[in-house]
C-alpha cells in the first residue's frame, strides 16, 4: 500500500512537471515564433514618433515612416506601456512594419519579447528535465497522465465554442489582420500629457536605474556562463572518457532548503568500478518528493581516475547535457537583456 501511494505521488508530480514544461514551451515557442516571423518577414524603415495614444494610463506610440516607394504612412506600435521614456515626439526609431498591415509597427531595436520567450522556453526545458530525470517513468505515470488528459479534455470541451458560433477564417483574418487606419484625432504628443520636466526626470531616473541594474545582470550572466562552461567540460569528459557501471541507491541524503520550506533529497549511490573498487557518491540532482528509493538500480557514469568525485547517475546523452544547456540559455537571455538596457540607456541620456 505504501509503495502504491509513493508511486502515485511520484507520478502526480512528474506529470505536473510535464504539463508545466509543455505550457511554458508552448508560450515560449509562440512568442519566439512570432518574433522570428516579424524579423524575417517585416518591412524595414526609419520612423519618427509623432505622438501617442493614451488609454488608461498606458501610451501607445504612433510613427510616421516612408517606404522605398516614397509613400508616407502612419503606423501604431503593437505594444503599449506606462513608460514615458522612448516616446518623445520627434524621436527617430528603426521600425519593423507588419507585412500584412502597414498600419502596425514595432521597434526593431527592442528584444524584450525575445527575452520573455527565451525565459519561458528555458523554464519549460528545466521543468521537462526535472520530469525526466528526477522521477522514473512507471506504469503509474501513464495512469496519472491519462487521468489528467481526460480531465483537461473534459474542461476544454466545456469551453469549446459550438460550431455555429465559431468565427469564419475570413472573419478571423479580418479581425486580426484587417487594416485599421490610425485616428489622428486621438494622437497627442507625450509632452502635452506629461510635462517636459517630468519627461526629462523620467528619462534620467530610468538611465540611473539601468546603470545600477546592467552591471549586476552582466555579472550574473558571466557567472552563469562560467557555470555552464564548467558543467559542459565535466559532462564532455564523462561522455568521452567515462565508464558505465550498474549501481544501487543505498540511502537518501536530506538537505534543508535555503528558503526553509522543507527538504531536498539526494540519492547516494554505491557502485563497483572496473578496478573492482567499491565507491559511494551523492548525485547532484535532488528533489522533493525523492526521485529514488533505497534499493533502486541505476546506471552510473564515472571517470576511472576519480570515481569518487567524478560520477553521476547516467540519464542518457540528451538529459546529461540538459543542465548546461539550460544554464547557457539563461546566460544568453541575460546578455540580451543587458544589451537592450544599454541601448535604451544611451537613448535615455541623449
Amino acid at each position: 500500500m505504501f509503495d502504491l501511494i509513493f508511486q502515485g505521488a511520484q507520478a502526480w508530480n512528474q506529470v505536473g512537471f510535464f504539463i508545466g514544461a509543455l505550457f511554458c514551451l508552448g508560450i515560449g515557442g509562440l512568442i519566439l515564433g512570432n518574433s522570428l516571423y516579424w524579423r524575417v518577414h517585416a518591412l524595414r524603415a526609419q520612423g519618427t514618433v509623432i505622438g501617442v495614444i493614451a488609454n488608461g494610463g498606458t501610451y501607445t506610440p504612433v510613427y510616421r515612416y516612408t517606404l522605398a516607394d516614397g509613400q508616407s504612412h502612419i503606423a501604431k506600435s503593437d505594444t503599449s506601456s506606462g513608460w514615458v521614456r522612448g516616446k518623445e515626439t520627434g524621436r527617430v526609431v528603426r521600425l519593423m512594419i507588419a507585412p500584412h498591415n502597414p498600419e502596425q509597427a514595432c521597434d526593431a531595436g527592442s528584444y524584450l519579447f525575445d527575452l520573455v520567450g527565451l525565459v519561458f522556453a528555458g523554464i519549460g526545458v528545466l521543468l521537462g528535465y526535472v520530469a525526466l530525470t528526477a522521477f522514473p517513468v512507471t506504469r503509474m505515470t501513464w495512469i496519472i497522465a491519462a487521468a489528467m488528459l481526460i480531465y483537461l479534455g473534459e474542461r476544454a470541451h466545456r469551453i469549446f465554442i459550438p460550431k455555429g458560433q465559431r468565427v469564419s477564417i475570413e472573419e478571423w483574418r479580418k479581425q486580426h489582420f484587417g487594416q485599421t487606419a490610425v485616428d489622428l484625432a486621438n494622437v497627442k504628443p507625450i509632452e502635452t500629457l506629461v510635462s517636459a520636466p517630468e519627461v526629462a526626470q523620467a528619462r534620467l531616473k530610468q538611465a540611473q536605474s539601468y546603470k545600477t541594474v546592467v552591471p549586476i545582470l552582466a555579472a550574473v550572466a558571466v557567472l552563469l556562463l562560467g557555470i555552464g562552461v564548467y558543467q559542459s567540460m565535466k559532462i564532455s569528459r564523462l561522455e568521452a572518457q567515462g565508464l558505465r557501471a550498474q549501481g544501487q541507491v543505498v540511502r537518501l541524503n536530506s538537505e534543508s532548503r535555503s528558503s526553509g520550506s522543507g527538504y531536498t533529497y539526494y540519492p547516494v549511490v554505491r557502485f563497483r568500478t572496473q578496478a573492482n573498487a567499491t565507491v559511494e557518491f551523492k548525485d547532484s540532482v535532488g528533489t522533493n518528493p525523492p526521485s529514488h528509493r533505497r534499493g533502486d538500480k541505476v546506471t552510473v557514469l564515472y571517470l576511472p581516475g576519480d570515481p569518487q568525485r567524478q560520477a553521476i547517475i547516467d540519464r542518457g546523452f540528451m538529459l546529461n547535457w540538459a543542465i548546461p544547456g539550460v544554464v547557457f540559455l539563461f546566460a544568453a537571455g541575460l546578455a540580451m537583456l543587458c544589451i537592450t538596457l544599454r541601448r535604451q540607456m544611451k537613448v535615455a541620456v541623449v
